[in-house]
C-alpha cells in the first residue's frame, strides 16, 4: 500500500501558468485510468454574470483536449456563472491504463472576481478505497509587501512534511509561472531546525517538477519537519503544491504552504 500511495502522489502533482486574462490557475488536472477532476468555480460578484473559460494544458505547455462534462474533448471550455452562483466542470474518468495529466488556467473576460478549487478523485478498483484531495485555486498574485529602505527582502514558502516510515509520505510540486528560468534553493529541516537535506531546483520558463520527497531525498525518510523554499523573485512567480499520503488509511491530504 505504501508504494502504491507514493506512486499516486507522484501522479497527482502538476503545474499552473499565468495568462493575460487569467484570474488564477488550478495546479493540476487528471482524468483516465481511474482519475477524475472536478473544478468548482464560484462567482463572487453579487450583480454581474461571469463570462469564464478554462484552458487546459499538458505538462509541456501544449493545449490539452480534455473531455468536459461528458461532452466532446476540448482544450478551451467556455461557460457563464450567474451572480453569486457557481459552476462545476468535470473531467470524467475515460478509463484505460494511462492517466492524462496537466493543469488549467481560469480566465474571465469581463469584470467579476471568481474563485474555486479542484477536487481529484481516484478509484483504485476492487475493495480499495476511493481517494480524494482538494487543491485550492491559485491566484499567483504577489504578497502585499512594505519595502524597508533599500534592503532587498528575502521571502520563503514553508511546507510541513511528514515521512514517518510505513505511515506517511509527502510529495511536492514546483511550477515556474514566468517566462524566465529560475533557481530555487530548498532545505528540509527537522523539528529542532537542524538541516536534513538541501538542494537547488533549476526550473526553465513555465516549467515544473514534481516528486515524492523520500524518493528524491532519502535522508528525509522516517523524519518530519519543515521544507523551507527560498523564493527567487516576486512571491507570485513560484507555485508550490504539496500532498500528504497516509499509507495505512489510504487517504490524501492537501498541505497548505505557508508564506513567510
Amino acid at each position: 500500500m505504501f508504494q502504491r500511495t507514493a506512486w499516486l502522489l507522484t501522479l497527482v502533482l502538476g503545474v499552473g501558468v499565468g495568462s493575460a486574462l487569467a484570474q488564477g490557475t488550478f495546479g493540476h488536472l487528471a482524468y483516465g485510468a481511474g482519475w477524475q477532476t472536478t473544478f468548482l468555480v464560484v462567482n463572487q460578484d453579487p450583480a454581474t454574470e461571469a463570462n469564464a473559460s478554462l484552458s487546459f494544458y499538458s505538462d509541456s505547455g501544449a493545449p490539452l483536449a480534455a473531455p468536459v462534462n461528458g461532452g466532446n474533448a476540448t482544450s478551451v471550455y467556455s461557460f457563464s456563472i450567474p451572480p453569486r452562483g457557481s459552476s462545476a466542470i468535470v473531467l470524467s474518468d475515460v478509463g484505460g491504463s494511462t492517466a492524462h495529466a496537466g493543469w488549467a488556467s481560469l480566465n474571465v473576460s469581463n469584470g467579476p472576481t471568481v474563485s474555486g478549487q479542484a477536487i481529484f478523485r481516484q478509484h483504485l478498483g476492487g475493495s480499495h478505497p476511493v481517494l480524494e484531495a482538494a487543491v485550492p485555486f491559485t491566484t499567483g498574485a504577489p504578497l502585499c509587501l512594505v519595502p524597508y529602505g533599500a534592503v532587498p527582502l528575502t521571502h520563503f514558502i514553508l511546507v510541513p512534511f511528514d515521512n514517518t516510515i510505513d505511515v506517511h509520505v509527502t510529495a511536492v510540486a514546483f511550477a515556474n509561472t514566468t517566462s524566465s528560468a529560475m533557481s530555487v534553493p530548498i532545505e528540509f529541516d527537522d523539528p529542532s531546525g537542524a538541516v536534513i537535506a538541501t538542494d537547488t531546483l533549476n526550473l526553465a520558463a513555465l516549467n515544473h517538477t514534481a516528486f515524492t520527497s523520500t524518493t528524491k531525498y532519502p535522508a528525509t525518510m522516517g523524519k518530519s519537519g519543515v521544507l523551507r523554499i527560498t523564493l527567487p523573485g516576486n512571491p507570485g512567480d513560484l507555485s508550490v503544491l504539496a500532498l500528504l499520503a497516509d499509507s495505512i488509511s489510504g487517504t490524501l491530504t492537501t498541505l497548505l504552504p505557508i508564506a513567510q
